[in-house]
């Protein structure tokens, strides 16, 4: 089994979301699948900072910026995500041991 963690850090505190799967690549996608959730669903007003990992291995930080009004940037917060995900899945980063 290969474990996730979605760290969540916001002013409000931190929480955390686990997970396992059979394979990396299916951990991995569900990690993704889980940062995405939270950041599409995080308080209009907040700033989280979402750290990822993968079997205990520290995959990314991802902080969530302003816009010019100053408003959380979650567009960017998805674009970086996006980015992961590509690194990871897309490009077949994710090597399945099996």
């Amino acid at each position: 089994m290969i474990s996730w963690t979605l760290t969540i850090a916001a002013e409000e505190g931190t929480t955390a979301q686990t997970g396992a799967a059979l394979d990396l690549r299916t951990a991995a996608t569900e990690l993704i699948d889980a940062t995405r959730a939270s950041i599409i669903e995080s308080d209009a007003a907040h700033r989280p900072v979402y750290t990822l990992s993968l079997d205990g291995d520290l995959v990314t930080l991802i902080a969530t910026g302003e816009t010019p009004t100053g408003a959380p940037d979650r567009d960017l917060a998805l674009d970086r995500l996006a980015d992961i995900e590509n690194e990871l899945v897309g490009r077949d980063c994710v090597t399945d041991p099996n």
